[in-house]
């Protein structure tokens, strides 16, 4: 009894919705982040990035964008499990000031892009959305575009990558194949989930696909940085960490395939920032897929640097790899 009481309650909870406002200058939340940021990474109200939509099959892509006429590449920001595109536009804010474009989107199901029609999405759905953006992107002026992924955004830079030959190269901060079992663990809440738990899901899908639970739940957000406070401020942020997921859309992601596998990617360059205090997803979450990358590639430790990279000395290392990375990328148009 008490246990179908235990999945009533889960079916409700996973059944109830939130409304979007339509740009986050209506809602105060993101500010919060500034009080742990340094202060070239915070957003202020004389630079904050520019709101549009984008129609994308059913769905209105909420994109935050700061442009720079002269800038020689095009730069695509990337989140994770944990943020949006707001959240993790801290970076492309100081990518913006070194004469860099920059566009951060909310991928489905997290920021506010809306899904008006409620419709159940496969991972597959994130990586078709970022490589179709990728080619409206292109289409405008022929700009190389890198691609920046944050967190799992980091294997989700290299899935669209692998299936989209405008990319001209991929940034990334982890390389987490959640194909692979270790790497389950690593990003589950713990084992009984990523080895009991979550496995049943390909069994139970039916009836577990539609339910919504939070990511929270399902994965180590409070390693999300090395600060719990701070780490509390992603969990708590309806709009991302403290965001639902589809149970559907977290058993596609561990299975899916890239269109080509790490031995026969030699499509572009590869940046791999890995945080040296990284927690959650640590060098050996990631290490044995970027060895595996037949590309060009380079790996960094973020010295210092968390989950989220912030901290001094790494915050620095990083801004100086990415500069050298993107001026790299400046003779590549094709």
């Amino acid at each position: 009894m008490q246990g179908k009481i235990l999945l009533l309650t889960m079916f409700l909870y996973s059944c109830s919705t939130m409304k979007r406002p339509e740009l986050y200058t209506q809602t105060e939340y993101w500010k919060k982040y500034n009080d742990y940021l340094p202060k070239d990474l915070q957003y202020k109200d004389t630079n904050l990035p520019v709101e549009t939509y984008w129609k994308w099959k059913n769905f209105s892509i909420h994109i935050d964008k700061m442009n720079a006429d002269d800038s020689p590449v095009k730069v695509i920001i990337l989140h994770g499990a944990g943020g949006n595109g707001r959240v993790i536009g801290f970076f492309g804010n100081y990518l913006n000031k070194l004469g860099y474009e920059y566009l951060a989107p909310d991928l489905i199901g997290y920021g506010l892009t809306k899904n008006p029609n409620k419709i159940n999405i496969k991972y597959d759905e994130w990586v078709n959305c970022v490589s179709d953006l990728v080619d409206e992107e292109y289409r405008k002026d022929k700009k190389p575009i890198v691609l920046f992924g944050l967190s799992v955004g980091g294997m989700l830079a290299y899935q669209v990558a692998s299936k989209n030959s405008r990319i001209k190269g991929i940034i990334v901060t982890t390389l987490a194949d959640p194909r692979e079992q270790k790497v389950r663990d690593d990003l589950s809440k713990n084992k009984f989930l990523s080895r009991i738990g979550l496995p049943i899901g390909s069994f139970t899908k039916p009836i577990s696909d539609h339910l919504s639970l939070p990511i929270k739940w399902l994965s180590k957000m409070d390693r999300i940085t090395n600060d719990k406070d701070f780490s509390k401020v992603f969990s708590q942020d309806r709009f991302a960490g403290g965001s639902k997921v589809r149970l559907r859309f977290l058993r596609t992601y561990m299975t899916f395939k890239p269109a080509k596998e790490p031995e026969q990617f030699d499509d572009c360059s590869v940046l791999f920032l890995q945080p040296e205090k990284d927690t959650w997803t640590t060098l050996e979450t990631s290490k044995p897929f970027f060895d595996k990358i037949k590309s060009e590639k380079k790996l960094v430790i973020l010295e210092n640097c968390g989950h989220a990279p912030y901290e001094e000395p790494g915050l620095t290392t990083m801004k100086i790899e990415i500069q050298k990375f993107l001026n790299e990328q400046n003779n590549c148009r094709q």
